[in-house]
Order: structure tokens, then sequence, then C-alpha cells
């Protein structure tokens, strides 16, 4: 076996187990961490910079709605013959990026208001 005692294999799970903890979104209870975060929250930076993932959510969904809507211009008028599936899904996936990242944005400032009470306190 490649692993030479059960404290390597030991080592080598919650190495894994850590790897994927860090990977998950923020908010998910997976992407709690045992040790301390190396970034103080005074340190993360000016302003909405934990926004960045939902806003980046938002512009592509909205991006993928509009693509979908042109599909379904094009459709309509004749000018490219492609199955309206592939419109319909590119206009629902898109709207529902688009909800997501509104619904995140509010979760996100409750988890920062929380974070800096508790800092604070």
């Amino acid at each position: 076996y490649w692993l030479s005692s059960y404290s390597e294999y030991e080592k080598f799970l919650l190495s894994c187990f850590v790897s994927t903890m860090e990977t998950s979104f923020p908010g998910d209870y997976g992407s709690m961490q045992s040790y301390p975060d190396p970034q103080p929250a005074a340190a993360a930076g000016p302003g909405c910079t934990y926004l960045h993932k939902p806003i980046i959510v938002m512009v592509m969904g909205s991006l993928m709605s509009a693509a979908g809507a042109l599909l379904f211009l094009l459709q309509y008028s004749g000018v490219i013959e492609a199955p309206r599936s592939v419109a319909s899904t590119c206009l629902s996936l898109g709207l529902m990026f688009v909800v997501m990242g509104l619904v995140w944005v509010p979760i996100l400032k409750e988890k920062q208001r929380r974070k800096q009470i508790s800092h604070g306190a």
C-alpha cells in the first residue's frame, strides 16, 4: 500500500477534507475552517468587496437571459432556425442566476453585519 501507517491515512483524509472545505462557497457550513483566518475582517478591504461573487452571478445571469431573449427574437423573425428549447433554456437559467444573486446579496450583507457586531463586542 502507498500509505505506510494508519496515522498517514488519517492525515491524508484530513488534508482531503480541509481542501474540500476551502473550495466551498462562503456562507456554507462546509466552508467553516478549524484554523484562524489569516486576514482579519478589517483587512478584507473597503466597501463591498465581499459582494463580488453575487455580482458576477448576476452579470452572468443577465448575459445568459439576454442571449435567450435574442435567440427568441431571431427565431420569431425567421432569421435562424434553432430549437425553441435552446432559447427557453438560456432565458430560464439566466433568470434563475439573476434571482440567485439577488437573494445572495442580503444574506452576505447580514453575515457581514453580524461579523462586525461580533468583532466589535
